[in-house]
């Protein structure tokens, strides 16, 4: 037992000793590399990288775009809400019954596009009064060619000296009280919706019992942009309601449909009466008004402005302490076919929510870039310089902006002539991020950049 105790007391021994003996050499080992490497493992810490180059496959992902910088004004705005409307006196359109009677057929459905002149509705006639102005007509017509028969044959006689000229002058009064009252009448039917060949059918002696309404004819939009001549081969109208049902009675001047032409609207800003000056300078001047309609644009990848004059201001209204101002907006349609029927995309319609830059001054001679190419990192701002295929990452002092626009001043590499990432700078400094992740660095790393293969270029001192 006691020769057990040793041995089991000798091997413990045995182990600490080697144990010890492990731990010893691996500080040996720790203590001389701290002695030795100075620059820390990739991802031990962040290094000031300047730029970064980015694959194609990264650029063409990302949509990069890059453009010549130069040197313009910057204007400043205010920036008031606004939305579309229609425009009073020529958007809306209200179709009504001319005369009394039964709506027999319905040629159009809502939202269906309608041509100037195309029939609408085919209305049964049960006015009284109407078919007894159609038998007076055809009476009148009647009895103003024998009129004319016996005034012509007057007139000859009076030229044989047969006949004495008084008779030739009552014959001649007779003609003109029976041709006013045919004009008469016929203006009559054509307030009644009578087209020519109604009326021409009606003199006739062939009666009318129903008449077909037709949509108005085409106004030219004021500012040039539609054509000044009648143009019936457009799509110009969109029905928008329906007031009746076939087999419905309606009254003379009765709601039959609405009609809407959006070619020309108007958006209505809204601004406090504390900016009246300023947006009164900006009418009175004629300074176009930016408006930011709040989309992306497929083409650009940016948000659509457009730049509009206002037209006219409005009545400060005293419950909100407000005033409208209105710009007139022109509108454009792509027509298209469902089930037979044509329909318009319009691009703009009533009650689209708008953002408007009305114009108050101007800071000369700096950079305006979109808001997109800037990146910001708690009070300093960035942006991108294109060099080749390498993005140098540049601070720049930002002296003016607004929701869309930024403008910095000219300095630090940023001047008129060289190229300037102008969108998606957020994400190129994230990859710029990613590169100081898997840099060299901690407090007082190497500076540089990294490349697409993974190289570390050292940045000269």
């Amino acid at each position: 037992m006691r020769w057990r105790a040793i041995l089991r007391a000798l091997a413990m021994f045995l182990i600490l000793a080697a144990v010890g003996a492990g731990v010893w050499t691996q500080r040996e080992r720790w203590q001389k590399t701290a002695e030795h490497e100075v620059v820390a493992k990739p991802g031990s810490g962040p290094v000031e990288i300047l730029s970064v180059k980015l694959s194609d496959e990264a650029v063409q992902g990302l949509g990069l775009r890059s453009e010549e910088a130069k040197l313009q004004d910057y204007p400043r705005v205010i920036e008031v809400p606004g939305v579309i409307i229609d425009s009073p006196g020529r958007s809306p359109r209200a179709v009504s019954s001319p005369v009394a009677g039964v709506v027999n057929r319905i040629h159009v459905s809502p939202g269906e596009a309608v041509r100037p002149n195309s029939p609408l509705f085919t209305i049964q006639l049960a006015s009284e009064f109407v078919q007894s102005t159609q038998t007076d007509l055809a009476r009148f017509a009647k009895d103003l060619v024998a009129a004319t028969v016996r005034r012509d044959q007057t007139a000859k006689l009076v030229a044989a000296g047969t006949k004495a000229g008084v008779e030739l002058i009552e014959d001649e009064n007779q003609v003109r009280r029976l041709t006013a009252q045919v004009e008469g009448h016929r203006r009559q039917l054509a307030v009644f919706g009578f087209d020519a060949k109604d009326v021409k059918n009606a003199e006739a002696g062939n009666a009318v019992t129903e008449i077909v309404i037709s949509a108005p004819s085409s106004d030219p939009v004021v500012g040039g942009s539609v054509s000044t001549t009648q143009d019936t081969t457009t799509f110009t109208f969109e029905v928008e309601s329906l007031a009746v049902a076939p087999g419905q009675a309606v009254t003379g001047g009765q709601l039959l449909m609405r009609l809407a032409d959006y070619r020309e609207l108007l958006i209505e800003g809204r601004a406090f009466e504390t900016e009246a000056a300023l947006v009164a300078n900006a009418t009175g001047e004629g300074k176009p008004v930016g408006v930011d309609f709040l989309e992306i644009t497929a083409k650009a990848g940016v948000e659509a402005e457009a730049k509009l004059v206002i037209r006219s201001l409005g009545r400060t209204d005293p419950a909100t302490r407000t005033f409208p101002f209105y710009a007139a907006l022109a509108n454009e349609a792509k027509p298209y076919e469902r089930g037979g029927k044509t329909y318009l995309a319009w691009r703009y319609r009533p009650g689209r929510q708008v953002r408007l830059r009305v114009p108050t001054g101007i800071i000369p001679k700096v950079i305006v870039l979109p808001a997109g190419a800037v990146v910001r990192e708690g009070a300093d701002a960035f942006v991108f310089r294109q060099n080749g295929d390498v993005f140098d990452r540049k601070p720049v002092v930002i002296v003016g902006e607004d929701r869309l626009n930024v403008a910095i001043a000219p300095g630090n590499g940023i001047e008129s002539g060289v190229f300037v990432l102008r969108n998606q700078a957020a994400a190129v400094n994230r990859a710029l991020k990613a590169l100081q992740a898997r840099g060299f660095g901690g407090t007082g790393g190497k500076k540089g950049h990294w490349h697409a293969d993974g190289s570390f270029h050292e940045a000269d001192d």
